[in-house]
């Protein structure tokens, strides 16, 4: 598994500007980097490469608009520039998505590995410390884009302002969360949503056995379960916990969407249908649905 002529790109102190908002970002570009690393060879990698392009895609949005408000109130003379590579990175990286989801077969994990690659080093070591010691000097720029969160646009933030009186945002810090996924690639990024997010209490199960075993040690807020699993599927999982007691939301994540399919999952105690593959977004409006008992 994986590309044979290339390698993962290691996290090191080289790559870090000193901004923990910015470098928490960084961390999980290369994560998701490495995560198309991995991949390559694997014999569902069309779905995972989805499911990372669309994660990229929404990851990408988030972090540039983090950078540009902490250059904007910094006062970086910089900004116009910055905004203009951003969005020269933000036109190549939706292409080769569009490209995906018209032909899968038309892109491939060792190009985006490489465009990946070739942009992060040029972005953070070549573009980013530019702005660095502007922004250090600026505790206000940095408070600034730490308040933008990941899936929220600046209309969902106005509007949750205005609801938070009647439904209080979902506290992703105290949230526990089972994952049961069989497939490693796809354990990690959700895995890297849910850190994103700022989830902390991550468990995860490798199929739905491992799933019911970690169900009966502790009780999770959230499951997000796979439906095609070996040993035991998602259907059988979600009945098995509801017959056992477990109060936990239950997430079913499938690659099928028709009518059948969400029927039998309901009819299982499942709460909510996630389509394979995968957006943050799409996450972050079923947990949030499901976690408000909307």
């Amino acid at each position: 598994m994986g590309n044979q002529g290339a390698r993962n790109i290691a996290w090191s102190k080289d790559l870090e500007i000193g901004i923990p908002v910015i470098d928490a970002d960084h961390k999980v570009l290369v994560s998701l980097l490495n995560q198309v690393f991995d991949t390559v060879g694997d014999n569902e990698e069309k779905a995972t490469l989805g499911s990372v392009l669309n994660s990229l895609v929404e990851y990408t949005e988030y972090h540039f608009a983090r950078e540009e408000k902490l250059q904007e109130v910094a006062g970086y003379s910089g900004l116009e520039a910055h905004k203009a590579r951003h969005r020269d990175l933000e036109r190549q990286v939706m292409e080769i998505r569009s490209r995906f989801e018209e032909d899968p077969d038309s892109v491939h994990g060792g190009e985006v590995l490489d465009f990946l690659r070739d942009w992060l080093v040029d972005h953070i070591e070549k573009r980013d410390f530019d702005y660095r010691d502007a922004c250090l000097a600026s505790p206000d720029a940095i408070a600034a884009a730490a308040r933008i969160r990941f899936g929220e646009s600046d209309a969902d933030r106005e509007a949750q302002e205005r609801e938070e009186a009647r439904a209080p945002a979902v506290d992703w810090a105290a949230l526990k969360v089972l994952v049961v996924e069989d497939n490693r690639n796809f354990q990690v990024i959700i895995q890297t949503i849910l850190k994103s997010l700022g989830v902390r209490d991550i468990h995860v199960a490798g199929n739905g056995q491992e799933g019911l075993d970690d169900l009966a040690e502790r009780a999770p807020d959230l499951v997000l379960c796979d439906w095609r699993m070996e040993t035991m599927d998602g259907l059988e999982f979600a009945r098995q916990a509801r017959e056992r007691g477990s109060q936990a939301r239950i997430i079913m994540m499938s690659g099928y969407s028709d009518g059948e399919v969400r029927e039998k999952a309901l009819a299982a105690g499942v709460d909510a249908f996630l389509e394979k593959p995968i957006t943050a977004r799409g996450f972050l409006d079923a947990a949030t649905k499901v976690l408000s008992h909307v």
